[in-house]
């Protein structure tokens, strides 16, 4: 069968014989306008072809039906299912009688086996088309597609659905200490879990996912303790003598810091805490080749949290380049990618590949957390957030007025003036970023992790007022 060529030839990374071979590959059926060609949730495990005719891809949320694209003849689907051999994230509907060539993924598996450099090829124009659809996606999200609000609001169901997840014993006895000392609602956990769970890296082997998991739940909470012994508390001599817990060279026979008999308990937790979370990851299998990149991550975590409280008592060291810099570290995603990095081998020359894509998911999740939580921030005259610094260098407000002037002021202000807009644009530009960097990784399937931080994203404009 020739018809197919034509359509083969819009993929440069194909040669002209892999375009015949994918044609006798191949299997074509016709369907009738209203077909369901690849059901949402489910895994299709095969690539399908457009001949003929045209389709909608649909997304399931917030218990509605969406239509996110429309396809027509010559277009790949269900490229991501079957790179990535994961469900499917969307349905596809025929809208018009069709021709369909179905590539089932054990067939071609099979040539891969026989003609490697047919396999490399096409995976390679799959990953190039996922790039290209991946950042079509972006540049509509906050244009053409539903405004923020909206967007938001098809992920209700899904912040609804998260009390009812059922936490791990070890989490639970954490969380339940953690509430002895602290402020923060049982929601924040399980929203958490689902967080890191979109977001871990899916080289994590099976039998390791809960302990992963797990562990950076422990080290979730230890973050909140660090964050709220400065922000709630008020001392930057509380948050450096809590520092000298992590990486001590006695670890568990170091003294305890000499703190207010008051703040005890709370230091003891912190330490506990600290030890647990050290325990974990001593037991996973690649830890020590990746011992040193942890610890230099978990201390550009703590340098985060130093130039809060820098910029809290000085708000004259507000500067967007600064904040770019360090806040995102507050939100732990490089030290739990050297996480998941010790659980599974990966390639050593896609290190730096890896590590600058999740630099950039990193920075996202950061002003995700931020359109979510700077409101909450106001009241306590915490202004870290990057909308209270665009603020600052767009004269929307002075550092004086920051401190002076009503709450309430202060955040019809910021509204008024569209730094959470700002803020967005800032995420679609690093999102495009993303979709560069996900052809050059081959260790794993990158567009899950993407798809992962688009998730993140949603599930922060859902959840404001609740995190």
């Amino acid at each position: 069968m020739r018809t197919a060529a034509s359509h083969w030839s819009r993929y440069p990374e194909l040669r002209t014989e892999d375009h015949a071979l994918l044609d006798r590959l191949g299997t074509v059926a016709e369907y009738p306008a209203g077909t369901t060609l690849i059901s949402q949730g489910e895994r299709p495990e095969a690539l399908l072809l457009l001949l003929e005719g045209s389709a909608s891809v649909q997304l399931r949320r917030g218990g509605q039906t969406v239509e996110v694209d429309r396809v027509a003849s010559g277009e790949l689907l269900g490229e991501m299912s079957f790179l990535g051999n994961d469900q499917a994230s969307a349905s596809v509907v025929t809208l018009a009688p069709s021709r369909v060539l179905r590539l089932q993924r054990a067939v071609v598996e099979q040539q891969a086996t026989v003609d490697p450099g047919f396999a490399l090829r096409l995976y390679r124009g799959l990953a190039r088309l996922i790039a290209e659809r991946l950042r079509e996606r972006n540049l509509r999200l906050f244009t053409e597609g539903p405004a923020p609000v909206d967007y938001a609001a098809a992920w209700t169901d899904t912040i609804a659905s998260l009390r009812s997840i059922q936490l791990p014993a070890v989490v639970e006895r954490y969380v339940a200490a953690y509430e002895e000392v602290g402020h923060r609602g049982a929601f924040l956990w399980r929203w958490c879990w689902r967080g890191v769970d979109e977001t871990t890296l899916p080289l994590v082997p099976a039998e390791w996912k809960e302990h992963v998991l797990s562990t950076k739940l422990l080290a979730i909470i230890l973050n909140v303790l660090l964050d709220d012994l400065a922000d709630q508390r008020g001392s930057e001599q509380l948050l450096e003598s809590a520092l000298t817990i992590p990486f001590h060279p006695q670890g568990r026979a170091a003294p305890a810091p000499e703190v207010p008999a008051e703040e005890r308990r709370y230091f003891a937790l912190i330490a506990e805490l600290w030890h647990a979370l050290e325990e974990r990851v001593h037991a996973l299998p690649h830890q020590s080749v990746y011992r040193p990149l942890y610890v230099f991550d978990y201390q550009q975590v703590f340098n985060s949290m130093r130039h809060s409280v820098l910029t809290r008592n000085r708000p004259a060291l507000h500067n967007l380049a600064e904040n770019r810099a360090y806040s995102p570290h507050n939100m732990n995603m490089m030290v739990f990618a050297t996480i998941d990095l010790m659980t599974a081998p990966v390639v050593e020359t896609e290190l730096g590949a890896i590590r600058e894509t999740i630099w950039y998911a990193q920075s996202m999740g950061q002003i995700a957390n931020m359109t979510a939580t700077w409101r909450r921030e106001v009241p306590a005259r915490d202004f870290a957030s990057r909308v209270f610094v665009q603020a600052l260098e767009s004269g929307v407000l002075t550092a004086e007025q920051l401190q002076t002037l009503p709450p309430e002021d202060i955040t019809a202000r910021i509204e008024s003036s569209g730094m959470e807009d700002l803020l967005l644009a800032e995420w679609r530009e690093q999102r495009q970023r993303l979709d560069v960097l996900m052809a050059r990784v081959r260790s794993f399937d990158m567009a899950r992790l993407i798809r992962g931080v688009d998730t993140l994203l949603g599930m922060h404009l859902a959840a404001r007022g609740l995190i």
